[in-house]
């Protein structure tokens, strides 16, 4: 169901006066202390007058039937948030907060899922497994939680998952990219960006613009080498030459005597598999040699600080991303119009693939109604998770058997001095 359960939804937001929105009270994550603790923000109920609240619930009534044909036998769907939203990687979870926090506003304005509002109540795990195992506990033990969404951290989310699996829970994130996680649970639903599959996107850009010598430099570590080992076979199975493999020490700094050779050995594209950092710092040697290649980064080269490292020598650079707030399509315009409006500030990857996960958790409640006749159930929710194929603001989102968001990454390019979508790829 490609968003027409989004766009029939829709259809009754007009109408609707009073919006439950759920999450964190007008957008701000709740304060917290030294010990975590869970919040809810519930619907608020709004009677400015009668004729409004008629108004309102005309518009509800209506949305319940254009939805899918089935009325909630539920008043609220409880989702549970366990999340770093203190402390140093509260970004992440914030953001998602942000994120979720306005879909959820446009669900429930709308009349929410076949009329049922949507509640979401967060936990902070500080980034701390602990912490996350606790906050999962607490809503696997909670009957209302019908699904789960976080953490974004792999230590924190591998903590949680053989509780959510005991409990029967769905659970989805949007990081958490660890291969550590793949097939750990049929409750188990990952939109995040993964190790796996950015190495064979980056193989794919280059050779989507005709580039089919390919020589890859990766820093010697487990994440240099995983990355760089899936692009080299993706690359080889689909026709493409590696010119050369390269590991490098990214401590080291100073790459001239490997660049000399990269330099000689005349390949039509560079794929870098490193740190933001190191990257940058090869990007701008490149430059400095005359080395005229291709160069395609993983998704963290879209990052200010390589544009800070590389100066000038970025221009021309491609990476892939899941998302750019810059990307023309009318659907990302609106979503980051929306945002910005609503929190002062451009939503970034994790914002946007959060703002897709609530809808695509509210179409997975919407066809646990239709198989189980309006009711909700944690077995429902799965099932649903199952059969979702939701186009949103970070592409078309549907898992495989192994409940992984597959998928093709968009290609960014850097064009003065700025990352842009690449419209030429």
């Amino acid at each position: 169901m490609k968003r027409t359960w989004k766009s029939m939804m829709a259809m009754g937001l007009a109408g609707v006066m009073t919006a439950g929105l759920t999450a964190c009270g007008g957008g701000s994550a709740p304060a917290t202390t030294a010990a975590p603790a869970a919040t809810t923000a519930a619907p608020a109920a709004t009677a400015a007058s009668q004729a409004a609240e008629t108004s309102a619930a005309e518009s509800k009534e209506e949305s319940k039937v254009e939805a899918s044909g089935v009325t909630a036998a539920v008043d609220e769907i409880h989702i549970g948030m366990v999340n770093p939203l203190s402390g140093d990687n509260a970004l992440y979870g914030l953001d998602q907060v942000h994120g979720m926090s306005l879909a959820i506003e446009e669900i429930n304005a709308a009349g929410g899922v076949n009329g049922a509002q949507l509640v979401l109540e967060q936990y902070d795990d500080q980034g701390d497994p602990q912490n996350a195992a606790k906050g999962a506990q607490k809503f696997a033990d909670d009957e209302n939680i019908v699904a789960m969404v976080g953490s974004s951290l792999t230590s924190c989310t591998l903590a949680i998952v053989p509780i959510i699996d005991d409990a029967g829970l769905v659970e989805c994130v949007v990081s958490s990219s660890s291969p550590s996680l793949a097939n750990c649970s049929d409750y188990f639903f990952r939109m995040a960006v993964q190790d796996a599959q950015v190495g064979p996107q980056m193989a794919k850009a280059a050779m989507k613009k005709g580039y089919n010598k390919i020589l890859v430099m990766c820093s010697n570590n487990d994440f240099g080498k995983n990355l760089a080992g899936n692009l080299v076979a993706y690359a080889k199975e689909n026709g493409a030459e590696i010119v050369d493999e390269i590991e490098y020490n990214p401590a080291d700094q100073d790459f001239t005597a490997i660049l000399t050779k990269v330099k000689d050995e005349a390949p039509e594209a560079v794929a870098l598999c490193g740190t933001v950092t190191d990257c940058a710092l090869i990007i701008k040697q490149m430059k400095n040699l005359g080395i005229e290649a291709y160069i395609i980064g993983h998704t963290s080269l879209y990052s200010t600080n390589a544009l800070e490292i590389a100066g000038d020598a970025m221009e021309g650079v491609g990476c892939v991303s899941v998302y750019i707030s810059s990307n023309p399509d009318a659907q990302v315009q609106e979503f980051v119009k929306k945002y910005e409006e609503k929190f002062s500030e451009t939503p970034d990857s994790f914002a946007a693939m959060a703002y897709d996960m609530a809808y695509v958790l509210a179409e997975a409640a919407d066809k646990a109604m239709q198989a189980e006749g309006g009711e909700v159930t944690r077995d429902g929710m799965m099932h649903g998770m199952e059969e979702t194929d939701y186009d949103g603001v970070t592409g078309d989102v549907y898992f495989t058997e192994g409940n992984e968001w597959e998928r093709d990454y968009l290609i960014l390019k850097v064009e003065n001095g700025e990352f842009t979508l690449d419209l030429d790829s």
